[in-house]
C-alpha cells in the first residue's frame, strides 16, 4: 500500500508539473486542460500523501529517520503551497511563491526517493549477509540464551532454552516485520528437528532468515540466563 500511494503521489506531482511545461512552450490547448486539472490534482496529491503517511507510520521502527523527515517536508511544503495560493491576492507574488515552493517540494521529493533507496539497499545488503552455517549445541550448558539480528526492515530477538544438549523451547521476544509473520513457525520446526538451518517459509523468506540468524546468534554468542 505504501509503495502504491507513493507512486500515485509522484505521478500526481509530475502531472501538476506538466502544466508549467505546456505554458512555457505555448501549448495553449494542453495548458488549458492541465489548468482545469490543477486544483483537483493538488487536492488528490494532498489526500494521497496523507494516506501514504498513515500507511508508513506503522513502519516507523524499521525505516531510517531521513525517509520520514523528507516525507514530512514534502507534505508541509504542499500544505504551504496550497494555503498561500488561496490567501495571496497579488498574482505576481503568488506566482513567485508558487515557483519557490514547487522547487523546494521537488528537492524534498528527490531527497525522499534517494533516502528510501539507500535505506532499502541497506536492508537488502543485511539480508544478503545472512549466512547460516549450522551450530552444534549438543554440548552447550543448560540455560536460556538470547540472540538477535537486525536487518533494518526486519528485526528479530529470541530466547533459546537448552536442556541436556537439546532445544526445548524458543521464545520469540520481538519480531518487527511487514508481511513475514508466517515465518515465526520456523521456530517450531527448529525445535522439532533439532537442526539449524531449516527451510524458509514460503512467502516469508527474509523473515525466516532473520529469525534463524537470531537463533544462531543466541547459540553462538548469547549469554546464558538461568
Amino acid at each position: 500500500m505504501g509503495i502504491l500511494t507513493g507512486f500515485l503521489c509522484l505521478l500526481s506531482f509530475c502531472l501538476l508539473g506538466t502544466k508549467g511545461i505546456t505554458r512555457k512552450f505555448g501549448l495553449s490547448a494542453a495548458d488549458n486542460f492541465f489548468m482545469k486539472l490543477h486544483k483537483p490534482l493538488s487536492a488528490a496529491l494532498l489526500i494521497i500523501g496523507l494516506i501514504h503517511l498513515i500507511c508508513a507510520l506503522s513502519l516507523i521502527k524499521t525505516r531510517h529517520i531521513s525517509v520520514y523527515l523528507s516525507g514530512a517536508a514534502i507534505l508541509i511544503t504542499l500544505v504551504l503551497l496550497i494555503t498561500l495560493c488561496h490567501i495571496c491576492r497579488d498574482d505576481r507574488l503568488r506566482l513567485k511563491q508558487h515557483r519557490l515552493l514547487t522547487c523546494i517540494m521537488l528537492l524534498c521529493i528527490v531527497l525522499h526517493i534517494v533516502s528510501y533507496s539507500i535505506d532499502y539497499g541497506n536492508y537488502r545488503s543485511a539480508i544478503a549477509d545472512i549466512h547460516l552455517s549450522g551450530t552444534d549445541f549438543s554440548r552447550m550448558p543448560d540455560g536460556n540464551y538470547e540472540g538477535e539480528y537486525d536487518a533494518g526492515y526486519i528485526y528479530a530477538k529470541v530466547q533459546v532454552t537448552l536442556r541436556n544438549g537439546r532445544i526445548t523451547h524458543i521464545d520469540l521476544l520481538s519480531h518487527d516485520n511487514e508481511r513475514g509473520k508466517a515465518a515465526e513457525q520456523v521456530l517450531d520446526v527448529i525445535t522439532d528437528t533439532q537442526t539449524l538451518p531449516v527451510d524458509a517459509v514460503s512467502g516469508a523468506t527474509c523473515s525466516s532468515l532473520v529469525i534463524q540468524k537470531a537463533v544462531e546468534n543466541a547459540l553462538t554468542g548469547g549469554i546464558s540466563h538461568e
